[in-house]
């Protein structure tokens, strides 16, 4: 079956896990999701089946938000609770407005190392598989974007932090970089996404919901907003994928046929609009 879906992962299964399960519920066997969360993590993932798998490059993904929560004293190998404890640290007291301030300098483009308990792969391994085996690996700074980010404190050494970040940014990481700016430890203690681009996690559904029929949403609900939505013309043309002389239009367009993507295509060099995929 074809379909999308905005589904409100539960804690404690892993994205694949997430997405096989949709396939037994739908009876598909093509799949595929927008973004991977951790296995304790929750929230808003976008899994596409069938056909719709072709939709993968032009989803939403270009920033995510985030909710987590940490507390300061300790760090584990995982940067988060459910690691092994590799330091200890008494936490210290800190105003909002030191956590304000800590905040603000790291918003904007800021260099990331990525952890070692992820799925980047290194020498055609995961980095998870070496860290599992007491391994550590060099691992190159990439540039991330914080779009907005902000901590306060909301228990007895719990901090909860909301952040909007670029594709590919490790929250616990982030978390842990956030802590060393005020001379702490820190280990996240849950992760919520709440948002990819302009899709909420007041959107999604559970797998319950599911089960009942319930949840699925348009094809081109999911679609990168960057794409300019045009109704479908010259359908014969982008059927065939042909170029197509067009005015009026941004760069780039999504063509749809009542909520239905039908192909995407790029203005180019010569001036003409280019069919970069078909999506019927």
């Amino acid at each position: 079956m074809d379909a999308v879906i905005l589904l409100n992962k539960p804690a404690g299964i892993t994205s694949f896990d997430a997405v096989r399960r949709c396939r037994r519920i739908f009876h598909e066997k093509k799949a595929g999701h927008t973004g991977t969360l951790d296995p304790e993590a929750t929230g808003l993932m976008i899994i596409l089946l069938g056909r719709y798998t072709k939709l993968l490059p032009y989803c939403a993904a270009q920033f995510k938000q985030y909710r987590a929560t940490f507390s300061f004293g300790r760090a584990t190998d995982t940067e988060d609770i459910w690691g092994n404890v590799t330091a200890e640290k008494e936490p210290g007291e800190h105003s909002q407005a030191e956590l304000d301030g800590a905040a603000k300098a790291m918003t904007g483009d800021i260099m990331q190392v990525p952890p070692m308990y992820s799925a980047i792969k290194k020498g055609g391994r995961k980095l998870y598989e070496y860290a599992r085996k007491g391994i550590e690996i060099e691992r190159e700074a990439r540039k991330i974007t914080v779009s907005s980010l902000s901590v306060e404190k909301t228990g007895d050494n719990i901090y909860t932090m909301d952040a909007c970040v670029s594709s590919g940014t490790y929250i616990r990481t982030l978390i842990t970089d956030y802590a060393a700016s005020l001379g702490e430890l820190a280990a996240m203690t849950s992760l919520v996404r709440t948002g990819i681009d302009h899709l909420s996690l007041e959107q999604a559904v559970t797998f319950e919901q599911l089960e009942n029929g319930e949840g699925l949403v348009r094809a081109a609900d999911v679609i990168d907003q960057r794409w300019q939505r045009v109704p479908l013309v010259m359908e014969k043309k982008v059927r065939n994928g042909m170029a197509l002389n067009l005015e009026g239009y941004g760069e780039q367009i999504l063509f749809t046929d009542g909520g239905e993507p039908c192909a995407v295509y790029e203005k180019q060099e010569d001036g003409l609009y280019h069919c970069l995929r078909g999506l019927w």
